[in-house]
């Protein structure tokens, strides 16, 4: 049996230390992070590399999907509900991305890489008119501004961090920039009058552009459209008349649409590339991935 005097001394002891203990003071909660939603694979790397933690980078269009067949689903629209920024690669061109944007509600930024960009990069004959060609991430200077522009907008949103996204930008223009130069290396060794790409469809304008090649597409803009018969007999004089040794298909388009070119020009199959941006597999899983493995696919095809 406890004594009563042990007793009372033990709780007295215990209650004289609790009240020396110093409370603990609960921290103040940080603000929660920015929400971007994003409609190209791209650009949901660009969020959240320059981001960091202090941004939650939600993606609608995920790699391997083509935007231009893209159907949301529930989960996707939730997660526009209450975004802060939305980024997409070109609203004009896809009618579809641009009602959803309009789901994220009226806080929501609408940031469009094309109209960044516009008047810029190359244009294509796009039903008989020139469109501005909206494949801008095959061009290595246009992403810098494109991400500059992420980098700017959310320090907007934040200006507290302002300076963790302008130096997180700054690394990701360093790698870009040594990625540029890698691929200007590997493309000197390629002649310039074997600088020839024929693509499944047009979309390598800005790569062209920045490197010195011509495209020949097979089809327009869209990689879903047909080529007619006088654009593909043009197609294959051009290939046999420059002895233009590979031509290439895209990860995602058929490869039966070039087996006409083939079969009647004894050009080959250079490989696959990727032309809409990054893939849900292999090598295309980052934008550093996707350039060097189209780089390297062209330049050991038409060497």
């Amino acid at each position: 049996m406890l004594h009563p005097l042990r007793t009372g001394l033990a709780a007295l002891a215990l209650f004289s230390g609790l009240a020396l203990r110093p409370r603990l003071r609960a921290e103040p909660a940080g603000p929660a992070p920015i929400r971007v939603a994003t409609f190209f694979p791209v650009l949901n790397e660009i969020a959240a590399q320059i981001g960091g933690p202090e941004v939650t980078a939600i993606e609608i269009v995920r790699p391997g999907v083509d935007p231009h067949t893209f159907e949301p689903s529930p989960t996707d629209l939730r997660g526009l509900v209450g975004a802060d920024l939305v980024l997409a690669s070109d609203l004009g061109m896809e009618s579809s991305l641009e009602r959803l944007a309009a789901n994220s509600g009226p806080r929501a930024r609408v940031i469009d890489a094309s109209a960044v960009l516009k008047g810029l990069g190359p244009y294509l004959e796009v039903n008989g008119r020139r469109e501005p060609d909206p494949h801008w991430w095959n061009s290595i200077p246009a992403t810098i501004r494109v991400v500059r522009k992420v980098a700017s907008e959310l320090s907007a949103l934040r200006p507290g961090s302002a300076g963790a996204f302008a130096a997180r930008a700054d690394a990701c223009v360093a790698r870009l920039q040594a990625l540029d130069q890698w691929a200007r290396i590997e493309i000197s060794s390629l002649p310039e009058g074997r600088r020839q790409l024929v693509t499944s469809h047009d979309a390598f304008a800005w790569f062209a552009r920045d490197y010195g090649f011509t495209v020949h597409p097979v089809t327009g803009i869209s990689p879903q459209s047909e080529p007619n018969g006088r654009d593909l007999a043009a197609l294959i004089d051009r290939v046999r008349r420059d002895r233009i040794p590979a031509i290439f298909v895209e990860n995602s388009v058929n490869p039966g649409l070039l087996e006409t070119v083939t079969r009647e020009t004894g050009a080959r199959l250079g490989g696959a590339l990727y032309a809409d941006g990054l893939s849900a597999d292999g090598d295309g899983t980052t934008y550093d991935g996707m350039f060097r493995h189209n780089v390297r696919t062209i330049v050991e095809a038409l060497r």
